[in-house]
């Protein structure tokens, strides 16, 4: 008794032998990625070991920006552009806050990527339910069928 049967879904031979085939091709590849993986980690690993978390920096920046309005500790050497910087810009420690300036750009960074993900969320919704109430129709007509 195959799977598909089991489960109701009335698939021909070739479809069946198709979804297995392709589900150990899956397998397979997987496998042999984890393991080149865990056999040469240390002979690709050209960063280095992660000192800080990156949720605590994202955590530290945005509590930075939200308890300093002005900047502190600021230099006689520091300047001011033409611009004033936005709060979360005051943490970088050109401005006299703690973060060096690439962590305050990859919090920027993370927060516009937040951003374009939540405005396409509502694009997803209705395409959702269609395939949900096809899969669910499908299984109904297995069922009565």
């Amino acid at each position: 008794l195959f799977l598909g049967e089991a489960i109701g879904i009335g698939m021909g031979g070739s479809d069946l032998k198709f979804v297995l085939i392709t589900g150990i091709i899956t397998f397979l590849f997987t496998s042999v990625a984890l393991s080149v993986h865990a056999c040469f980690y240390n002979y690709y690993e050209l960063v280095g070991t992660q000192k800080n978390n990156p949720y605590k920096i994202v955590y530290n920046v945005l509590k930075y920006a939200l308890y300093h309005k002005s900047p502190e500790n600021r230099s006689a050497l520091t300047y001011w552009e033409n611009e004033i910087p936005s709060r979360v810009d005051l943490g970088k420690s050109k401005y006299g806050g703690p973060f060096s300036e690439e962590n305050v750009e990859n919090v920027k960074t993370f927060w516009r990527i937040v951003a374009v993900i939540l405005s396409t969320f509502g694009f997803y919704i209705p395409y959702y339910h269609l395939i949900t109430a096809d899969v669910v129709n499908t299984f109904e007509g297995a069922k009565t069928g």
